[in-house]
């Protein structure tokens, strides 16, 4: 439980929403498939999962960039907290990325 309290206290209620949310896609991309429904679950599956991959494709750089700001006029332990941040969004990133992959590719492919 102390573990948790101090990941929170590290980087924040927000930003553990955001990551929730996207370890949440990062499992969700191998279920996820070319055709788009129009109800019941797979419609999460195929149309709301990956939308919300590239709003977060978008939104991770940003926070990156925006803690890199913040990182750079601060000193001591609050800088190495915000490098932690930085390091551990862009894992994630790349993760999401990796993981979304396939799909994106499979696409892609079709618009040829």
């Amino acid at each position: 439980m102390d573990r948790l309290r101090d990941f929170v206290s590290t980087f924040g209620a927000l930003r553990v929403m955001l990551v929730i949310g996207v370890v949440a896609l990062i499992v969700a991309a191998p279920f996820s498939d070319g055709p788009a429904y129009s109800t019941g679950w797979p419609l999460v599956r195929s149309v709301i999962a990956p939308t919300l991959f590239v709003i977060m494709a978008f939104v991770l750089p940003l926070d990156v960039t925006m803690t890199l700001i913040f990182m750079s006029d601060r000193q001591g332990p609050e800088r190495r907290r915000l490098r932690r941040i930085a390091q551990a969004e862009t894992v994630l990133l790349v993760a999401m990325l990796v993981a979304w992959m396939p799909l994106m590719m499979r696409l892609l492919r079709t618009l040829d």
